[in-house]
């Protein structure tokens, strides 16, 4: 079942639950019963507004319409991909080429490719198991970090690392962010990921939800400023 399947079996769900009408979501939602029954026919799309107006309506959060299983084996996966492509790179640019990974297929699909969870942080969007799993493949020896300057340099210390998680379009889309940033200061990435949505609009600690992205302008979801 696809993310947008997904989510139309969720309101069916939590509408039925809720004791609620097709009529009355739908006056809810401002739509004819013609138009919802659409919408719960895979017919019409929501809009974000009202997708809130039915997290609402239900007394869930909008996280919940888009709830994604974590898969952190895939989220490793993604981790050496970007390394292998790069060679080497500081933590904070990893961490954040990841999250962009993770929006930007999310902005496109309505699934994210891992489904992990990324938190506001003063310093920009990290995964929750992003340090955990910095320091399990360093004291497994798969990756190397060494100081330099201000900053941590990760580099993937086996030569060839599975990938078959990965979908051809998922390693094109990670491929195009990796090509547009690799030659990028670690400091423009952190200030392009600060004027994101996204983390405007959550405050330090809190889960940062996934739709968010789809508020972004398109050409701000991932590519770096032009100069």
């Amino acid at each position: 079942m696809d993310q947008l399947s997904a989510i139309i079996q969720q309101i069916i769900q939590l509408r039925e639950r809720n004791g609620l009408t097709q009529e009355q979501v739908a006056r809810a939602l401002g739509l004819s019963r013609q138009s919802y029954n659409l919408v719960e026919g895979g017919k019409r799309d929501l809009s974000l507004q009202e997708l809130e107006t039915l997290a609402g309506l239900f007394g869930v959060s909008m996280r919940g319409f888009f709830t994604q299983p974590a898969d952190t084996k895939k989220f490793e996966q993604m981790y050496f991909y970007i390394l292998q492509r790069l060679g080497s790179t500081t933590k904070t640019k990893l961490a954040k080429l990841l999250y962009l990974a993770d929006f930007r297929n999310f902005y496109e699909t309505l699934e994210s490719m891992s489904g992990v969870n990324y938190v506001c942080r003063s310093y920009g969007p990290v995964a929750d198991v992003f340090f955990d799993l910095t320091d399990e493949l360093f004291d497994q020896g798969k990756i190397a970090i060494r100081p330099k300057d201000d900053a941590l340099i990760i580099s993937s210390t086996v030569r060839e690392q599975p990938c078959d998680a990965l979908s051809a379009d998922e390693k094109q889309r990670i491929d195009e962010i990796v090509d547009l940033w690799r030659d990028k200061r670690t400091a423009e990435i952190v200030a392009y990921t600060h004027d994101q949505k996204p983390w405007r609009a959550c405050r330090n600690g809190e889960y940062i939800p996934y739709e968010l992205i789809i508020q972004e302008d398109p050409s701000h979801v991932y590519a770096p400023v032009a100069r």
